[in-house]
């Protein structure tokens, strides 16, 4: 039975395995289905670890960095298409190797391949029993960082838990995001390149794309760990890439980017094009504390785009836009004072220099209807281009804590470890932290799919 609640009930409705259906008495009506996902534990990450106390099962997966609809059957069952990221990591220190110090990253699981699962939806609830790992050259890929020095690098190291330096892997890819062609390929984003790459149904990888290498090589400015975050295929075969946040060009322009680069590639000609989503830049204490979660085209010109971050009161948003492109100015070649276009301080400059932003309006404000998730990384627009599907990521259930006693509220960016000495320091001073892998808040732990009924068509 569906339940008519108010906006204020939403976010104290109780869950059970299909969390609940709403209607919701809103502006729009708009209707929520909620499913908690049922991973299959074949599909969780092996771990052997120190602290397998915490993960006796592994990690569990949650296939929320992408989404895009795989089928719809004759009863009304959904089946998507969802992919991880790079696999169990977190947070770490600098890391002192020789004269050098590079940011820093665990990888308690480093041999974990970033997959594809098919998400099924029925009566009975929401599920994934099966994955398709993706391989370059018959070998599977990791989620491991690109070697410093090459394209796609984030110049940062991988560490084991007992601060052991990892291998690189230059096939690394962080996966952000996941479409399929008409011809049944799957086309994906990662964060590292970013790197635009097609596989074929079985995972095996046909072709890549980078800065300078197929792609505007202007995108080698990404925030590291910032690179695409969400991709989709317009009916007419074009792709659409979007930047999880403004680039940062020469460590210039992070702060006060007026926007973030979409990018179109045309898979037949190779021909590119790039336009200007206007974030809510005055939201944010700094511009690159937006972040995009994922991109759906409902038509060749019109777009769907989750934007989140924590705003200047410290409250996170997750807000989803109807995005129009028609009118707006393609950037690839355009310049402010001679310099990219990131440099200008307003909108208002960039709109007297002729640059038409695309134009957006607001479809969701999804902490209203009671997400609690901190990131919503996946996204599609079911056939009836009214329905939108979700899902978050749920950082496979880990988290980095640090316990030091003589620094309150410590985190664990601010210490420094150097693998000569093997000890850490805090602001210039030897420190005595502890760091160990603890599962993250229940909240977060959990994969979640929301289907939202807006009640009339998108766009």
């Amino acid at each position: 039975m569906i339940k008519k609640v108010s906006k204020t009930l939403v976010g104290i409705i109780a869950c059970s395995s299909i969390l609940s259906t709403h209607a919701l008495a809103a502006e729009k009506d708009i209707s929520i289905k909620k499913y908690d996902v049922e991973v299959s534990s074949k599909l969780f990450v092996p771990y052997s670890g120190k602290y397998i106390d915490s993960f006796k099962e592994g990690f569990k997966p949650g296939f929320g960095s992408g989404l895009t609809l795989k089928s719809v059957d004759k009863n009304g069952d959904l089946e998507f298409y969802a992919i991880t990221d790079r696999g169990p990591n977190g947070d770490a220190p600098n890391y002192i190797q020789g004269d050098k110090e590079f940011t820093s990253k665990f990888f308690p699981s480093p041999e974990f391949t970033p997959s594809i699962g098919i998400l099924k939806v029925n009566k009975d609830g929401a599920s994934i029993k099966e994955s398709i790992p993706l391989k370059n050259n018959g070998k599977e890929i990791s989620g491991l960082p690109v070697t410093p020095g090459l394209v796609g690098s984030t110049n940062e190291v991988a560490l084991d838990e007992d601060m052991n330096k990892l291998p690189y892997d230059n096939n690394g890819l962080d996966t952000e995001g996941v479409a399929v062609d008409k011809d049944g390929n799957f086309w994906t984003v990662d964060e590292y390149g970013p790197f635009l790459t097609k596989f074929d149904k079985n995972g095996n990888q046909l072709e890549k794309y980078a800065p300078g290498k197929g792609l505007p090589e202007v995108l080698k400015h990404r925030i590291p760990n910032r690179g695409f975050e969400g991709i989709t295929i317009a009916p007419s075969g074009k792709i659409y890439c979007v930047l999880q946040s403004v680039l940062d060009v020469n460590g210039e322009t992070a702060k006060k980017a007026q926007f973030i680069r979409i990018v179109e590639f045309d898979p037949k000609t190779k021909k590119t094009k790039m336009f200007a989503y206007p974030h809510n830049v005055n939201s944010y204490k700094s511009s690159k504390n937006a972040k995009i979660g994922d991109i759906y085209a409902v038509s060749d010109s019109k777009l769907v785009i989750i934007e989140q971050g924590e705003d200047k009161s410290g409250k996170m948003n997750n807000l989803i836009y109807s995005v129009n492109l028609a009118g707006a100015t393609d950037i690839s070649n355009k310049k402010y004072q001679g310099k990219e276009l990131e440099y200008a301080t307003s909108k208002e400059i960039l709109n007297l220099k002729g640059i038409r932003f695309a134009k957006k309006e607001l479809l969701v404000d999804l902490v209203k209807y009671g997400w609690d998730k901190e990131k919503v990384e996946g996204m599609c627009v079911l056939p009836d281009k009214k329905s939108i599907a979700i899902v978050n990521d749920n950082d496979f259930g880990m988290a980095v804590d640090v316990n030091d006693p003589s620094v309150e509220n410590a985190d664990i960016t601010d210490y420094v470890y150097d693998s000569k000495t093997k000890k850490y320091t805090y602001e210039g001073k030897e420190a005595n932290a502890k760091i160990s892998f603890v599962k993250n808040s229940i909240e977060e732990r959990n994969p979640v799919l929301w289907l939202i009924d807006m009640n009339k068509p998108i766009g």
